[in-house]
């Protein structure tokens, strides 16, 4: 018998993802797909208890973030998956990187294709500060490099590093399920030998030592660990961070100059920014 999923869209600033992932990890989840300020999660149908859809914000309320239901539906298994594979189009970041889903690759031709299928994890692309972390990783990265992809989600920063070149990149995330999806993407693209894959909190975790940092966080992961990125980074290496919106970008940038970093450049895109800067 055919399997039913139900789908229920929750409203939620941006910002807020990683902590409403946590709270939606406590719940038996199919998959989850992230939108403008909204938040798409999919269960078993058979799973699925009614009172979830107010137990859910409830639970979200507690940990500060303030969400209300804005969908839900049930749909058939076969029209969840072709919905969902329709929806993940290729993303072309500039004339050579190209992030695409295993199934669409015969349709691109690009001189660096990342190979991302995303399951529960942040980084397909279609959000603004992945793409414009993919530049700055392009512009910094150097053949030989070591880096340390912080957060690393679906791996695409990771990936993209070792793609350009970086003799090993160190990629973790505190998410069981961006770990799993980081692995089967590192694996479609044939770069397990440069990449170590590790389940972390950067809170427990003793950075090691390497050219660049990449985190794509948020405001609130950054700035309490800009002294340990700078640390961690050799001299005249370079941090580069994004998952800021751009009213925050003086903020996020003031602990790094006041540790002797030097502001590189600024990209920003819709309400958000990337930001790179060199380590002393």
């Amino acid at each position: 018998m055919p399997t039913n999923y139900v789908l229920i869209t929750f409203a939620l600033p941006e910002e807020q993802n990683d902590l409403a992932m946590g709270v939606l990890s406590a719940y038996p989840l199919i998959g989850v797909e992230e939108g403008v300020d909204v938040i798409t999660a999919c269960f078993d149908q058979d799973l699925w208890q009614d009172e979830w859809a107010t137990q859910i914000p409830a639970d979200l309320k507690e940990m500060g973030i303030t969400t209300s239901v804005v969908h839900q539906d049930v749909i058939p298994e076969q029209n969840w998956n072709a919905e969902w594979e329709q929806s993940i189009d290729p993303v072309v970041v500039n004339e050579r990187i190209t992030i695409v889903p295993e199934w669409r690759v015969d349709e691109v031709d690009a001189p660096l294709k990342l190979i991302i299928t995303p399951k529960m994890s942040f980084g397909t692309g279609h959000h603004a500060t992945t793409r414009m972390m993919c530049i700055l990783v392009e512009k910094y990265v150097k053949r030989g490099d070591a880096w340390v992809d912080v957060g690393t989600g679906t791996g695409v920063l990771a990936i993209l590093a070792a793609k350009l070149g970086a003799r090993e990149v160190f990629a973790f995330d505190n998410n069981e399920w961006s770990i799993d999806n980081a692995r089967e993407n590192i694996d479609r693209n044939d770069v397990t030998a440069q990449i170590r894959l590790e389940q972390a909190t950067l809170q427990d975790m003793q950075l090691p030592h390497c050219d660049g940092i990449a985190a794509n966080l948020y405001r609130h992961l950054v700035i309490p660990y800009a002294s340990a990125f700078v640390s961690a980074v050799r001299p005249g290496g370079t941090i580069l961070v994004s998952g800021i919106l751009k009213y925050d970008a003086q903020e996020v940038t003031e602990p790094f100059l006041a540790l002797g970093c030097t502001l590189l450049e600024t990209l920003t895109e819709t309400e958000w920014c990337a930001i790179a800067l060199r380590v002393p």
